[in-house]
């Protein structure tokens, strides 16, 4: 049986350690089981595979031996600019390094909301960093055209059942207990607030339709209402 190295990967801050503790649940999976006693980590200090995420050639020294399946994850790029540690790991030489060693790689990307992800990038980095990643996606996807792409809302909203339906090449301990209390607190809700009233409410009531986006500040007239179609209101 060819021994599987699932990779995960995504832009900072978009649950690299969450995604890490649901899929290490597997006792089948070597993956970042001291992760599952701690709520966070230091990824260059614990995951089990930070020193070859530093040299790709390290990993003809690992041990590959215990399981059949492997699990790494990575976010692009790690660390802070003005802290001088921020440096973009290159995904695609790792996996092609460790399919050069026989291994099947599965290259797993997550995903988060766009609006929330620059936000956590700007309080943390101090910038927003997607572009790091969206760079690294084009060389990925030259080696490995077929990533698996995993979203961090249905994962929330469907627990176990968004679980079941995921076929990664790699078993996933969806019924495990511990699901339920990794995604108990879903840490968007710090980023979204109550929207008292939104200018599309009244035709979601009333079935009248909105020739122009009403959330865009500067609509095509300010006499134009959706009740009148294109003409200045008189009702």
């Amino acid at each position: 049986m060819m021994k599987t190295l699932a990779i995960l990967t995504g832009p900072q801050g978009s649950g690299n350690h969450l995604w890490s503790k649901i899929f290490s649940l597997h006792e089948d999976v070597f993956g970042w089981k001291s992760l599952l006693d701690n709520y966070w980590e230091a990824h260059r200090y614990s995951e089990p595979f930070a020193a070859c995420w530093r040299d790709p050639e390290l990993l003809s020294q690992f041990d590959f031996s215990s399981h059949n399946h492997y699990f790494t994850s990575i976010s692009v790029p790690l660390g802070i600019e003005s802290k001088g540690t921020k440096w973009c790991p290159d995904i695609k030489e790792f996996g092609l390094k460790a399919q050069s060693l026989g291994m099947k790689v599965k290259i797993c990307v997550i995903g988060r909301d766009q609006t929330i992800l620059e936000n956590q990038q700007k309080r943390i980095r101090e910038e927003s960093t997607i572009r790091h990643f969206y760079d690294a996606l084009k060389g990925i996807q030259e080696a490995f055209p077929c990533p698996s792409f995993l979203s961090y809302e249905l994962l929330y909203l469907y627990k176990q059942e968004y679980l079941k339906s995921l076929d990664l090449g790699f078993p996933i301990a969806w019924y495990d207990k511990r699901v339920n209390e990794i995604l108990e607190r879903d840490a968007n809700t710090k980023y979204i607030n109550y929207v008292k009233e939104n200018p599309l409410d009244d035709g979601n009531k009333t079935g009248i339709p909105f020739p122009f986006n009403p959330n865009i500040p500067d609509p095509p007239s300010s006499d134009v209402l959706p009740c009148c179609g294109d003409k200045p209101c008189h009702c």
